[in-house]
């Protein structure tokens, strides 16, 4: 094990040479030229490298360097851990990872990354919402991944994936809730509903939710499944990029943050009993013990809440015309399924 670079600065090209010699003994990095950064919850930093090796041309280092991620150190170690135990067990597309480490010191987690432009995919975006079959794949994706740990049988050998991960031990909640006042000025505060407007209500929902999930954790889950951690072979085979956020959890987080958010408002409203009928097809495909529908949509209509964090999403992390674009589909989600009121059953 090598150390973890605290920045950029510290990925020379003697650092890459040691990091690649794991996976590939006779790489010798001689220069590497950074072609492109993407700050936001995590730096990513494309470089292309110079060496006469078989290891690739191009890859992606990615890490907590940003100010807004030196907060959440925690998740980038979950996506070093995830490909050193979990990614081997699993047969859902993700870009290839050829080296990992974490900062002990600040639990903060660097991973090499396959360039997936090599592949020639394509990646998701808010602007360009989902086709019905696009989602259906996604979806079967996600059974495929839920499945392998139903019941979150055989994910007790991992002990740093705990119940709720970074996003309950990071307190994100409190964190995004601070930032209300910030987000009431900007164009997506238009989209959200009268109901919708009182911060400790949804304050209450949100910690509700992810409680009683901490509390009886059903499968491994992903944590974050939007558009825009989606990438599409060229054949349309769907796949995620980031497993920052994986938690032990209910397999709706992730239904409902993809279908609330992927979908148009109109193409969800019309399509979600379908595709939930079609997600808990697949569970039972990929050999789980399905729930019913109507217990299946009684947690797809509570999880809806948690995308409402796109209301308060900073936009160091998403440009606002994302954040705009997801509240809208959030906040009318919200409201058609009366999300609110579920929760505060609960």
């Amino acid at each position: 094990m090598i150390r973890c670079p605290a920045n950029l600065a510290e990925v020379t090209p003697e650092w890459m040479t040691q990091a690649l010699s794991f996976r590939f003994p006779d790489i010798r990095i001689e220069a590497l030229e950074l072609t492109k950064l993407i700050e936001g919850t995590a730096t990513k930093a494309r470089y292309n490298l110079s060496h006469s090796g078989s290891a690739p041309h191009s890859l992606w280092v990615k890490g907590g360097f940003s100010i807004v991620g030196a907060h959440q150190g925690a998740a980038f170690a979950n996506e070093v851990n995830f490909y050193r135990d979990i990614a081997p067990l699993l047969s859902t597309n993700r870009p290839d990872c050829y080296y990992g480490v974490i900062d002990p010191d600040t639990d903060n987690g660097v991973i090499l990354l396959e360039d997936l432009g090599l592949r020639s995919a394509s990646f998701g975006y808010a602007t360009e919402p989902l086709s019905i079959p696009q989602i259906r794949d996604v979806l079967d994706l996600q059974a495929s991944y839920h499945a392998r740990f139903w019941q979150t049988a055989g994910l007790e050998q991992f002990q740093w994936l705990t119940s709720g991960g970074s996003i309950l031990e990071s307190g994100m909640i409190g964190q995004f809730l601070e930032l209300w006042d910030d987000a009431v000025p900007l164009p997506r505060f238009k989209h959200v509903r009268p109901a919708q407007k009182d911060r400790s209500r949804i304050g209450a929902a949100l910690t509700a939710m992810l409680t009683s999930d901490s509390l009886n954790p059903i499968c491994f889950v992903h944590g974050d499944s939007h558009i825009a951690n989606l990438f599409f072979e060229s054949d349309g085979k769907p796949g995620y990029l980031d497993w920052q956020h994986i938690m032990r959890g209910h397999w709706a987080f992730d239904v409902a943050n993809m279908m609330v958010t992927g979908l148009t408002v109109e193409n969800r409203g019309d399509h979600e009993h379908e595709l939930l009928n079609y997600y808990l097809e697949s569970l039972t495909r990929h050999g789980a013990i399905a729930p019913s529908f109507d217990e299946a949509w009684l947690a797809y209509c509570r999880h809806a809440i948690w995308s409402f964090m796109w209301v308060l999403c900073p936009t160091a992390m998403h440009p606002e015309e994302v954040c705009s674009l997801n509240a809208e589909r959030v906040c009318a989600a919200v409201d058609d399924l009366d999300s609110l009121k579920l929760l505060e059953a609960i």
